[in-house]
Protein backbone atom coordinates (compact mmCIF):
# COMPACT_ATOMS: atom_id res chain seq x y z
CA UNK A 1 0.00 0.00 0.00
CA UNK A 2 1.00 3.03 -0.70
CA UNK A 3 0.09 6.64 1.45
CA UNK A 4 0.77 10.08 -0.29
CA UNK A 5 0.00 13.17 0.76
CA UNK A 6 -0.36 16.34 -1.53
CA UNK A 7 0.65 19.22 1.35
CA UNK A 8 -0.35 22.95 -0.49
CA UNK A 9 1.23 25.33 2.57
CA UNK A 10 2.15 29.46 2.45
CA UNK A 11 5.66 28.42 0.98
CA UNK A 12 4.61 26.51 -2.00
CA UNK A 13 3.60 22.70 -2.36
CA UNK A 14 5.42 19.20 -1.98
CA UNK A 15 3.90 15.78 -2.28
CA UNK A 16 5.79 13.14 -0.16
CA UNK A 17 5.08 9.43 0.26
CA UNK A 18 4.80 7.99 3.85
CA UNK A 19 6.72 5.23 4.40
CA UNK A 20 6.30 3.88 8.27
CA UNK A 21 5.81 7.45 9.73
CA UNK A 22 5.93 10.98 8.79
CA UNK A 23 5.65 13.90 12.18
CA UNK A 24 5.07 17.49 10.35
CA UNK A 25 5.98 20.73 12.44
CA UNK A 26 7.59 24.03 11.82
CA UNK A 27 11.03 22.99 13.28
CA UNK A 28 13.60 20.20 12.08
CA UNK A 29 12.24 18.23 15.40
CA UNK A 30 9.50 17.14 12.50
CA UNK A 31 10.82 15.06 10.00
CA UNK A 32 8.56 17.20 7.29
CA UNK A 33 9.27 20.96 7.84
CA UNK A 34 7.08 23.58 6.16
CA UNK A 35 6.86 27.20 6.05
CA UNK A 36 3.74 28.25 8.09
CA UNK A 37 4.08 30.00 11.45
CA UNK A 38 0.90 28.69 12.14
CA UNK A 39 2.15 25.34 12.75
CA UNK A 40 3.52 23.84 16.23
CA UNK A 41 6.72 22.67 16.39
CA UNK A 42 5.51 19.28 16.27
CA UNK A 43 2.07 19.16 15.02
CA UNK A 44 0.80 16.23 13.68
CA UNK A 45 1.86 12.45 12.82
CA UNK A 46 0.63 10.27 9.94
CA UNK A 47 1.81 6.47 10.57
CA UNK A 48 0.93 3.21 9.53
CA UNK A 49 -0.01 0.27 11.73
CA UNK A 50 -1.14 -2.99 11.44
CA UNK A 51 -2.10 -1.91 7.99
CA UNK A 52 -4.20 1.03 8.91
CA UNK A 53 -3.09 4.52 8.18
CA UNK A 54 -3.59 6.80 10.90
CA UNK A 55 -3.68 10.61 12.00
CA UNK A 56 -3.10 11.99 15.56
CA UNK A 57 -2.85 15.71 16.37
CA UNK A 58 0.09 16.31 19.11
CA UNK A 59 -1.82 18.63 21.14
CA UNK A 60 -0.87 21.27 18.66
CA UNK A 61 -1.67 24.90 19.53
CA UNK A 62 -3.72 25.60 16.14
CA UNK A 63 -5.21 21.98 15.91
CA UNK A 64 -5.16 19.81 13.18
CA UNK A 65 -8.46 19.01 11.26
CA UNK A 66 -9.95 16.13 9.16
CA UNK A 67 -12.71 16.44 6.91
CA UNK A 68 -13.67 20.06 8.34
CA UNK A 69 -13.81 18.17 12.27
CA UNK A 70 -10.88 19.15 14.83
CA UNK A 71 -9.23 15.83 16.36
CA UNK A 72 -7.95 15.29 19.45
CA UNK A 73 -7.29 12.68 21.80
CA UNK A 74 -6.52 8.93 20.00
CA UNK A 75 -5.40 8.54 16.33
CA UNK A 76 -7.82 8.47 13.88
CA UNK A 77 -7.97 6.22 10.82
CA UNK A 78 -7.10 7.94 7.06
CA UNK A 79 -8.52 7.10 3.77
CA UNK A 80 -7.62 7.81 0.37
CA UNK A 81 -9.23 11.56 -0.36
CA UNK A 82 -9.32 12.77 3.17
CA UNK A 83 -8.33 16.13 3.56
CA UNK A 84 -6.19 17.42 6.90
CA UNK A 85 -6.32 21.20 7.43
CA UNK A 86 -3.34 22.30 9.92
CA UNK A 87 -1.42 25.16 11.13
CA UNK A 88 -2.32 28.53 9.53
CA UNK A 89 -2.73 27.59 5.54
CA UNK A 90 -1.63 24.21 5.17
CA UNK A 91 -3.82 21.45 3.53
CA UNK A 92 -3.56 18.24 2.72
CA UNK A 93 -4.91 16.00 0.23
CA UNK A 94 -4.42 12.19 1.48
CA UNK A 95 -3.84 9.47 -1.55
CA UNK A 96 -3.66 6.05 -1.34
CA UNK A 97 -3.84 2.85 -3.20
CA UNK A 98 -5.61 -0.11 -3.08
CA UNK A 99 -6.69 0.57 0.61
CA UNK A 100 -10.14 1.85 1.31
CA UNK A 101 -12.96 2.36 -0.44
CA UNK A 102 -14.47 6.00 -1.01
CA UNK A 103 -17.65 5.11 0.69
CA UNK A 104 -15.88 3.21 4.18
CA UNK A 105 -16.96 4.81 7.53
CA UNK A 106 -14.10 6.48 9.81
CA UNK A 107 -14.31 5.57 12.88
CA UNK A 108 -11.23 6.58 15.14
CA UNK A 109 -9.05 3.45 16.61
CA UNK A 110 -10.25 3.02 20.07
CA UNK A 111 -13.81 2.87 17.95
CA UNK A 112 -12.63 0.42 15.47
CA UNK A 113 -11.33 -1.80 18.68
CA UNK A 114 -14.18 -1.86 20.03
CA UNK A 115 -16.83 -1.83 17.18
CA UNK A 116 -19.79 -4.58 17.75
CA UNK A 117 -20.90 -6.86 15.44
CA UNK A 118 -23.06 -5.78 12.96
CA UNK A 119 -26.74 -6.45 13.14
CA UNK A 120 -27.53 -9.91 11.41
CA UNK A 121 -30.61 -10.76 9.00
CA UNK A 122 -33.95 -12.12 10.97
CA UNK A 123 -33.25 -15.69 11.41
CA UNK A 124 -29.34 -15.25 11.17
CA UNK A 125 -26.98 -17.24 13.62
CA UNK A 126 -24.06 -15.38 14.61
CA UNK A 127 -20.78 -16.78 13.39
CA UNK A 128 -18.76 -18.62 16.20
CA UNK A 129 -14.85 -19.17 16.40
CA UNK A 130 -13.85 -22.39 14.60
CA UNK A 131 -13.29 -23.40 17.87
CA UNK A 132 -17.07 -23.45 19.02
CA UNK A 133 -18.45 -24.20 15.86
CA UNK A 134 -20.80 -27.18 16.16
CA UNK A 135 -19.50 -30.03 14.12
CA UNK A 136 -21.68 -30.80 10.87
CA UNK A 137 -23.62 -33.94 11.62
CA UNK A 138 -24.42 -32.49 15.39
CA UNK A 139 -28.28 -31.33 16.47
CA UNK A 140 -28.47 -27.96 15.25
CA UNK A 141 -29.46 -26.29 18.61
CA UNK A 142 -27.72 -23.15 19.29
CA UNK A 143 -24.34 -24.22 22.02
CA UNK A 144 -25.97 -21.32 24.37
CA UNK A 145 -23.07 -22.53 27.16
CA UNK A 146 -20.30 -22.04 24.87
CA UNK A 147 -21.63 -18.62 23.40
CA UNK A 148 -22.25 -17.55 26.97
CA UNK A 149 -18.87 -18.41 27.84
CA UNK A 150 -17.31 -16.58 24.57
CA UNK A 151 -18.85 -13.90 25.40
CA UNK A 152 -18.07 -13.58 28.66
CA UNK A 153 -14.14 -14.40 28.09
CA UNK A 154 -14.19 -11.78 25.68
CA UNK A 155 -15.66 -8.81 28.02
CA UNK A 156 -12.71 -10.01 30.44
CA UNK A 157 -10.32 -9.60 28.12
CA UNK A 158 -11.80 -6.39 26.99
CA UNK A 159 -12.05 -4.53 30.48
CA UNK A 160 -8.91 -6.26 31.82
CA UNK A 161 -7.39 -4.56 28.84
CA UNK A 162 -9.06 -1.29 29.27
CA UNK A 163 -7.76 -1.12 32.70
CA UNK A 164 -4.33 -2.02 32.13
CA UNK A 165 -4.26 0.97 29.15
CA UNK A 166 -5.42 3.00 31.72
CA UNK A 167 -2.64 2.20 34.47
CA UNK A 168 -0.32 2.40 32.44
CA UNK A 169 -1.43 5.51 31.01
CA UNK A 170 -1.38 6.96 34.25
CA UNK A 171 2.18 6.72 35.00
CA UNK A 172 3.69 8.02 31.64
CA UNK A 173 5.80 11.37 31.62
CA UNK A 174 5.33 13.58 28.66
CA UNK A 175 8.34 15.28 27.09
CA UNK A 176 8.42 18.85 26.39
CA UNK A 177 10.90 21.76 25.32
CA UNK A 178 13.57 21.92 23.26
CA UNK A 179 14.87 18.74 22.12
CA UNK A 180 12.52 15.99 22.90
CA UNK A 181 11.48 13.93 19.82
CA UNK A 182 8.17 12.58 19.20
CA UNK A 183 7.41 9.65 21.47
CA UNK A 184 7.00 6.22 19.72
CA UNK A 185 3.37 4.39 19.54
CA UNK A 186 2.88 2.37 22.90
CA UNK A 187 1.47 -0.81 20.74
CA UNK A 188 1.46 -4.54 21.61
CA UNK A 189 -2.59 -4.34 22.28
CA UNK A 190 -5.77 -3.77 20.26
CA UNK A 191 -5.66 0.22 20.80
CA UNK A 192 -2.28 1.95 19.87
CA UNK A 193 -1.49 5.08 22.37
CA UNK A 194 0.50 7.75 21.51
CA UNK A 195 2.06 10.14 24.38
CA UNK A 196 1.52 13.47 23.46
CA UNK A 197 3.04 16.46 24.32
CA UNK A 198 0.61 19.00 26.02
CA UNK A 199 2.93 21.78 24.97
CA UNK A 200 2.91 21.05 21.17
CA UNK A 201 6.24 20.70 21.10
CA UNK A 202 6.44 24.75 21.95
CA UNK A 203 8.97 26.33 24.25
CA UNK A 204 8.29 29.58 25.67
CA UNK A 205 11.93 30.10 26.58
CA UNK A 206 13.17 29.41 22.71
CA UNK A 207 13.26 32.86 20.71
CA UNK A 208 12.69 30.73 17.36
CA UNK A 209 9.14 29.80 18.80
CA UNK A 210 8.88 33.48 20.66
CA UNK A 211 9.17 35.41 17.30
CA UNK A 212 6.97 33.02 15.36
CA UNK A 213 4.00 33.25 17.82
CA UNK A 214 4.71 37.35 18.48
CA UNK A 215 4.68 37.87 14.67
CA UNK A 216 1.24 38.93 14.74
CA UNK A 217 0.17 42.06 12.50
CA UNK A 218 -2.03 44.95 13.16
CA UNK A 219 -4.48 46.08 10.94
CA UNK A 220 -3.30 47.80 7.91
CA UNK A 221 -3.12 51.89 8.65
CA UNK A 222 -5.90 53.65 7.27
CA UNK A 223 -4.79 57.73 6.43
CA UNK A 224 -7.69 59.20 7.24
CA UNK A 225 -7.59 58.03 10.38
CA UNK A 226 -4.67 59.51 11.43
CA UNK A 227 -3.99 63.42 11.71
CA UNK A 228 -1.80 65.65 10.63
CA UNK A 229 1.10 66.63 12.87
CA UNK A 230 1.75 70.15 12.80
CA UNK A 231 4.17 71.98 15.69
CA UNK A 232 6.26 74.86 15.59
CA UNK A 233 9.81 73.72 16.88
CA UNK A 234 13.40 74.22 16.52
CA UNK A 235 13.79 71.04 17.74
CA UNK A 236 14.90 69.28 14.67
CA UNK A 237 14.04 65.64 16.02
CA UNK A 238 10.30 67.13 16.84
CA UNK A 239 10.11 69.17 13.76
CA UNK A 240 10.52 66.06 11.59
CA UNK A 241 7.59 64.78 12.79
CA UNK A 242 5.60 67.01 11.25
CA UNK A 243 4.01 65.14 8.82
CA UNK A 244 0.33 65.50 6.95
CA UNK A 245 -1.91 62.59 6.40
CA UNK A 246 -1.96 63.32 2.56
CA UNK A 247 1.72 62.11 2.73
CA UNK A 248 0.99 59.04 4.03
CA UNK A 249 -1.26 57.95 2.23
CA UNK A 250 0.79 59.02 -0.71
CA UNK A 251 3.55 56.55 0.71
CA UNK A 252 1.14 54.45 1.00
CA UNK A 253 0.29 54.11 -2.79
CA UNK A 254 3.49 54.18 -3.99
CA UNK A 255 5.21 51.31 -1.80
CA UNK A 256 1.92 49.25 -3.01
CA UNK A 257 2.63 50.66 -6.68
CA UNK A 258 2.06 47.43 -9.31
CA UNK A 259 5.64 46.75 -10.86
CA UNK A 260 6.52 43.78 -12.35
CA UNK A 261 8.48 40.44 -11.24
CA UNK A 262 6.86 37.55 -9.16
CA UNK A 263 5.73 38.21 -5.69
CA UNK A 264 4.97 36.72 -2.35
CA UNK A 265 5.80 34.47 0.32
CA UNK A 266 8.73 32.21 -1.75
CA UNK A 267 8.98 34.16 -5.20
CA UNK A 268 10.62 31.86 -7.76
CA UNK A 269 14.57 33.49 -7.76
CA UNK A 270 14.06 34.19 -4.14
CA UNK A 271 17.94 34.20 -2.64
CA UNK A 272 18.08 34.38 1.25
CA UNK A 273 21.60 34.77 2.71
CA UNK A 274 22.48 32.38 5.63
CA UNK A 275 22.55 35.58 7.98
CA UNK A 276 19.22 35.40 7.71
CA UNK A 277 18.43 31.87 8.71
CA UNK A 278 21.98 31.38 10.61
CA UNK A 279 22.69 32.27 14.23
CA UNK A 280 19.93 35.44 14.44
CA UNK A 281 17.85 33.78 16.61
CA UNK A 282 20.87 32.85 19.30
CA UNK A 283 22.24 36.48 19.36
CA UNK A 284 18.54 37.66 19.85
CA UNK A 285 18.06 35.25 22.15
CA UNK A 286 21.03 36.44 24.24
CA UNK A 287 20.58 40.21 23.50
CA UNK A 288 17.20 39.72 25.04
CA UNK A 289 18.28 38.26 28.06
CA UNK A 290 21.00 40.22 29.10
CA UNK A 291 18.51 43.47 28.73
CA UNK A 292 16.09 41.60 31.15
CA UNK A 293 19.01 40.82 33.74
CA UNK A 294 20.24 44.69 33.05
CA UNK A 295 17.59 45.80 34.42
CA UNK A 296 15.49 46.97 31.42
CA UNK A 297 11.65 47.34 32.16
CA UNK A 298 9.30 46.15 28.89
CA UNK A 299 6.19 48.65 28.87
CA UNK A 300 3.27 46.75 30.47
CA UNK A 301 0.83 49.61 28.75
CA UNK A 302 0.54 52.47 27.13
CA UNK A 303 1.00 54.63 30.46
CA UNK A 304 4.88 52.59 31.02
CA UNK A 305 4.94 53.68 26.85
CA UNK A 306 4.33 57.44 27.83
CA UNK A 307 7.30 57.00 30.21
CA UNK A 308 9.59 56.07 27.97
CA UNK A 309 8.54 58.93 25.73
CA UNK A 310 9.25 60.87 28.67
CA UNK A 311 12.42 59.82 29.68
CA UNK A 312 13.48 59.56 25.88
CA UNK A 313 14.26 56.14 26.59
CA UNK A 314 12.73 55.56 23.44
CA UNK A 315 11.88 58.39 20.49
CA UNK A 316 9.48 58.57 18.33
CA UNK A 317 9.75 58.18 14.86
CA UNK A 318 8.03 60.19 12.01
CA UNK A 319 5.00 58.15 10.51
CA UNK A 320 6.58 58.54 6.84
CA UNK A 321 9.25 60.27 4.90
CA UNK A 322 10.59 59.62 1.46
CA UNK A 323 12.39 56.56 2.24
CA UNK A 324 9.48 54.77 4.55
CA UNK A 325 5.97 54.76 6.27
CA UNK A 326 5.12 53.44 9.51
CA UNK A 327 1.88 51.10 9.05
CA UNK A 328 1.60 50.97 12.80
CA UNK A 329 -1.15 51.92 15.17
CA UNK A 330 -3.60 50.49 12.99
CA UNK A 331 -5.06 48.11 16.03
CA UNK A 332 -5.14 51.44 18.55
CA UNK A 333 -8.22 51.47 20.19
CA UNK A 334 -9.78 55.25 21.45
CA UNK A 335 -11.24 53.49 24.82
CA UNK A 336 -10.04 55.11 28.15
CA UNK A 337 -6.67 54.29 28.87
CA UNK A 338 -6.28 51.45 31.53
CA UNK A 339 -3.51 49.82 33.81
CA UNK A 340 -2.06 46.09 32.85
CA UNK A 341 -0.42 44.26 35.08
CA UNK A 342 -0.03 40.11 36.01
CA UNK A 343 -0.78 40.36 39.10
CA UNK A 344 -4.19 42.29 39.15
CA UNK A 345 -7.16 42.64 36.61
CA UNK A 346 -6.49 45.38 33.99
CA UNK A 347 -8.65 48.54 35.13
CA UNK A 348 -8.88 52.16 33.84
CA UNK A 349 -6.42 54.33 35.09
CA UNK A 350 -7.77 56.87 37.20
CA UNK A 351 -7.41 60.66 37.66
CA UNK A 352 -5.30 60.81 40.61
CA UNK A 353 -2.74 57.82 39.83
CA UNK A 354 1.02 57.82 39.39
CA UNK A 355 -0.02 56.59 35.62
CA UNK A 356 -2.86 59.12 34.77
CA UNK A 357 0.19 61.51 36.02
CA UNK A 358 2.13 59.74 32.93
CA UNK A 359 -0.35 60.43 30.64
CA UNK A 360 -1.20 63.75 31.37
CA UNK A 361 2.00 65.10 31.42
CA UNK A 362 2.67 64.14 28.15
CA UNK A 363 -0.75 64.76 26.56
CA UNK A 364 -0.03 68.33 27.50
CA UNK A 365 3.08 68.76 25.34
CA UNK A 366 3.77 65.57 23.49
CA UNK A 367 6.24 67.12 20.73
CA UNK A 368 4.45 70.22 20.79
CA UNK A 369 1.09 68.89 20.71
CA UNK A 370 -1.88 68.73 22.99
CA UNK A 371 -4.41 66.16 23.89
CA UNK A 372 -7.53 66.14 25.64
CA UNK A 373 -7.50 62.51 27.94
CA UNK A 374 -11.01 62.63 28.15
CA UNK A 375 -11.67 63.51 24.24
CA UNK A 376 -11.64 59.18 22.41
CA UNK A 377 -10.26 60.53 19.48
CA UNK A 378 -7.43 62.02 20.88
CA UNK A 379 -6.43 58.65 22.66
CA UNK A 380 -6.48 57.17 20.08
CA UNK A 381 -4.01 59.96 18.08
CA UNK A 382 -1.85 59.40 21.56
CA UNK A 383 -2.32 55.56 21.03
CA UNK A 384 -0.96 55.46 17.44
CA UNK A 385 1.87 58.34 18.32
CA UNK A 386 3.31 55.77 21.06
CA UNK A 387 3.57 52.91 18.63
CA UNK A 388 5.81 54.85 17.15
CA UNK A 389 8.89 54.42 19.69
CA UNK A 390 12.06 53.22 18.63
CA UNK A 391 15.41 52.80 20.55
CA UNK A 392 17.77 55.76 19.46
CA UNK A 393 20.19 53.58 18.36
CA UNK A 394 17.99 52.06 15.85
CA UNK A 395 16.90 54.81 14.47
CA UNK A 396 19.40 55.51 11.98
CA UNK A 397 19.86 51.95 11.29
CA UNK A 398 16.87 52.05 10.07
CA UNK A 399 17.14 55.12 7.97
CA UNK A 400 20.15 53.64 6.23
CA UNK A 401 18.62 50.60 5.24
CA UNK A 402 15.68 52.67 3.91
CA UNK A 403 17.68 55.12 2.03
CA UNK A 404 19.47 52.59 0.33
CA UNK A 405 16.46 50.55 -0.85
CA UNK A 406 14.77 53.98 -1.63
CA UNK A 407 17.67 54.91 -3.63
CA UNK A 408 17.45 51.88 -5.55
CA UNK A 409 13.70 51.43 -6.37
CA UNK A 410 12.12 55.35 -5.60
CA UNK A 411 9.94 53.81 -2.99
CA UNK A 412 8.88 53.51 0.63
CA UNK A 413 10.00 50.79 2.59
CA UNK A 414 6.83 49.36 4.40
CA UNK A 415 7.53 49.06 8.26
CA UNK A 416 4.78 47.00 10.24
CA UNK A 417 5.71 47.25 13.68
CA UNK A 418 7.85 48.37 15.74
CA UNK A 419 7.60 49.01 19.90
CA UNK A 420 4.42 47.43 21.50
CA UNK A 421 3.11 47.53 24.91
CA UNK A 422 3.04 43.92 26.80
CA UNK A 423 -0.79 44.84 26.57
CA UNK A 424 -1.19 45.96 23.39
CA UNK A 425 0.65 43.04 21.98
CA UNK A 426 -1.36 40.56 24.37
CA UNK A 427 -4.77 42.41 22.29
CA UNK A 428 -3.19 41.27 18.68
CA UNK A 429 -2.60 37.98 19.66
CA UNK A 430 -6.09 37.64 21.31
CA UNK A 431 -6.86 36.50 17.67
CA UNK A 432 -3.79 35.03 16.79
CA UNK A 433 -4.11 30.94 18.00
CA UNK A 434 -0.49 30.54 17.32
CA UNK A 435 0.58 32.80 19.86
CA UNK A 436 1.81 31.91 23.92
CA UNK A 437 -0.16 32.35 26.98
CA UNK A 438 1.96 35.00 28.21
CA UNK A 439 2.15 34.31 32.04
CA UNK A 440 4.46 36.77 33.79
CA UNK A 441 6.62 39.91 33.52
CA UNK A 442 9.69 37.01 32.03
CA UNK A 443 8.38 37.07 28.73
CA UNK A 444 10.14 39.43 26.40
CA UNK A 445 8.35 39.64 23.29
CA UNK A 446 10.87 40.91 20.82
CA UNK A 447 8.79 44.00 20.10
CA UNK A 448 8.23 45.23 23.49
CA UNK A 449 12.45 45.83 23.77
CA UNK A 450 12.53 48.46 21.40
CA UNK A 451 15.15 47.44 19.16
CA UNK A 452 13.18 45.27 16.79
CA UNK A 453 10.94 45.95 14.01
CA UNK A 454 9.02 44.21 11.14
CA UNK A 455 9.68 45.07 6.85
CA UNK A 456 6.67 43.94 4.94
CA UNK A 457 7.76 41.59 1.67
CA UNK A 458 4.83 40.07 0.16
CA UNK A 459 4.12 43.08 -1.87
CA UNK A 460 7.43 43.10 -3.14
CA UNK A 461 9.01 41.66 -6.31
CA UNK A 462 11.50 39.48 -5.90
CA UNK A 463 14.08 41.44 -6.95
CA UNK A 464 13.64 43.80 -4.27
CA UNK A 465 13.70 41.10 -1.46
CA UNK A 466 16.60 39.78 -2.28
CA UNK A 467 18.26 43.48 -2.64
CA UNK A 468 16.58 44.01 0.93
CA UNK A 469 18.17 40.87 2.15
CA UNK A 470 21.35 41.59 0.80
CA UNK A 471 21.77 44.65 2.50
CA UNK A 472 20.87 43.27 5.81
CA UNK A 473 23.34 40.77 5.34
CA UNK A 474 25.69 43.19 4.82
CA UNK A 475 24.57 44.72 8.00
CA UNK A 476 24.52 42.10 9.93
CA UNK A 477 28.05 41.46 8.78
CA UNK A 478 28.99 44.50 10.16
CA UNK A 479 27.48 44.12 13.88
CA UNK A 480 24.76 46.44 13.18
CA UNK A 481 21.74 43.98 13.55
CA UNK A 482 21.25 40.63 13.08
CA UNK A 483 18.14 39.66 10.87
CA UNK A 484 15.67 36.79 10.01
CA UNK A 485 13.02 36.37 7.21
CA UNK A 486 9.19 34.70 8.53
CA UNK A 487 7.06 32.82 6.02
CA UNK A 488 3.56 32.53 6.45
CA UNK A 489 0.61 35.13 6.74
CA UNK A 490 2.87 37.46 8.27
CA UNK A 491 5.94 37.05 5.69
CA UNK A 492 8.39 39.92 6.69
CA UNK A 493 12.15 40.57 7.55
CA UNK A 494 12.20 40.81 11.19
CA UNK A 495 14.84 43.30 12.06
CA UNK A 496 16.51 43.45 15.41
CA UNK A 497 18.80 46.47 16.82
CA UNK A 498 21.55 45.76 19.70
CA UNK A 499 20.08 48.51 22.71
CA UNK A 500 23.92 48.83 23.36
CA UNK A 501 25.56 49.14 20.20
CA UNK A 502 27.51 45.72 20.52
CA UNK A 503 26.51 42.10 19.15
CA UNK A 504 26.79 39.93 21.80
CA UNK A 505 29.77 37.91 22.51
CA UNK A 506 29.20 33.95 21.22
Amino acid sequence: MRVILHIQYPGGSKTVEVDRELSIGRTDLADLVLDDTGLSRVNTIVFIEDGEVLLTDENSTNGTFLNGERISGRPKLLRGGDEVKIGTHTKIRVEMEGRFDAGESRKSVTELAEDTPPVLQTGAKPPLPPALAAPADQSTQPPWILIAAAVMTFLILLFGGLAYWFVSRGGETPPSGPGSKTPPIVSGSAIPVRVIDPLGGEDEDDLDDLIASWETAEEEIKAENVADISVDSADTEIAELNVTAAFLAERQKKAFEDRPGEKGIRPAGLDVPKELFGDGVIKQKVKLGLMKSGGYQQPLDFAELAEKRLSRGLIEMPMAKNSFYLDVGGSASDSPFKFFSFRETPAEITVGSPKYGLLSKLASDFGGQKYDLNNASDRKQMRMRLLRMFNPRAKPILQELADAYFKQFGRPLRVTSLTRSMDYQILLNAGNANSFKVRDENSLPPHTSGCAFDLARKHMPVAEQNFVMKKLAEMEQAGKLDALIEYGVNACFHVFIYDDGTPPKM
